[in-house]
C-alpha cells in the first residue's frame, strides 16, 4: 500500500492575487517552509520590478522616461524581448503596450514570474510541488496517490459564470496550466489591435511544459477568438480548451 505524505501548504497575497504553494515531499516542515519563503520572496521581488502600480518599479520608471528600457535589468530586457516575440508570432494579438503607448507586460510577466520562482523548489531538491497564482499553475512531479487512483495533479476548470462550479477537469503529471478569461478578473483582456474587450471566449486554458508560454498563449488565444485553439496547437507540447460564453467547451 502506498504511504501518502501530508502536504505543506502556504498562501500569500502578491501581484494582485493569491499565490499558493503545495509541497508533498518527505522532508521536515521547517526546511520545506524555508524553501517556500524563498519562493514567495522571489515573487515579491519580481512584482517590485515589473509592477505598473508601484512608482519605483523599473517599468514605472521607463514609462515616466526616467530610464531607457535598454538600461533596465537583464530580467526586464528579457521579458520585453519575449513580448516582442509574442507580438510577432501572434500578428499583434498580443502586446505589452497600452493604448497610450506605455509599457504593461502583465500579460506575460505573471506566468514567467511563477515559473521562475518555482525553480527554487526544484533547486532545493523538492520533487512533488505545485505553485499557483491567479489561475496559473506550474507543477513538479505529481504526488503519490492511493494504489487504485490514477496519478496526477487534479485540476478543475472553473465555470466563468459560477466559480463554485467546475466545467471540466484535467489530470496533469508535470508541467503547467494557465487559464485566461473572466472568472478571475472579469473582462480585463483587450484586443490591442482594436482596443475592444476580447469577448469570444469566457475562458481559455492552455496546458504545456512551461507556464511562461502557457500563460502568454492563453491570453493571446483569448484575443484571437475561435482560431486561437488551432494556433495554440501549433506549438509542440501545448494543448488548449476554450469555454464559450454559453458554457460550451471547445478543444481539438
Amino acid at each position: 500500500m502506498t504511504t501518502l505524505v501530508a502536504p505543506v501548504r502556504r498562501s500569500h497575497a502578491v501581484m494582485g492575487s493569491v499565490a499558493s504553494v503545495h509541497v508533498h515531499d518527505v522532508a521536515s516542515e521547517t526546511s520545506v517552509g524555508t524553501v517556500i519563503d524563498h519562493v514567495l520572496t522571489e515573487l515579491e521581488r519580481l512584482e517590485s520590478v515589473f509592477s505598473t502600480f508601484r512608482p519605483d518599479s523599473e517599468i514605472s520608471r521607463i514609462n515616466r522616461g526616467e530610464m531607457h528600457h535598454l538600461d533596465a535589468s537583464r530580467e526586464v530586457i528579457d521579458v520585453l524581448d519575449a513580448c516582442v516575440f509574442m507580438e510577432s508570432i501572434s500578428s499583434g494579438a498580443f502586446s505589452c503596450r497600452r493604448a497610450d503607448g506605455s509599457l504593461d507586460p502583465a500579460g506575460f510577466v505573471k506566468g514567467w514570474a511563477v515559473e521562475r520562482a518555482a525553480r527554487r523548489l526544484d533547486e532545493a531538491g523538492l520533487r512533488h510541488w505545485c505553485l499557483s497564482l491567479g489561475g496559473d499553475m506550474q507543477m513538479g512531479d505529481a504526488p503519490d496517490v492511493h494504489d487504485d487512483e490514477p496519478r496526477g495533479w487534479k485540476i478543475g476548470i472553473a465555470d466563468p459564470s459560477d466559480r463554485g462550479r467546475v466545467v471540466s477537469g484535467l489530470l496533469v503529471q508535470r508541467g503547467a496550466v494557465a487559464t485566461s478569461g473572466t472568472a478571475e478578473r472579469g473582462r480585463h483582456i483587450v484586443d490591442p489591435r482594436t482596443g475592444a474587450p476580447a469577448e469570444h471566449w469566457a475562458s481559455f486554458t492552455v496546458c504545456g511544459p512551461s507556464l511562461t508560454w502557457a500563460d502568454a498563449f492563453a491570453t493571446t488565444a483569448c484575443v484571437m477568438g475561435e482560431s486561437g485553439i488551432e494556433w495554440v496547437h501549433r506549438f509542440e507540447g501545448y494543448t488548449a480548451l476554450g469555454v464559450r460564453p454559453d458554457g460550451s467547451l471547445v478543444t481539438i
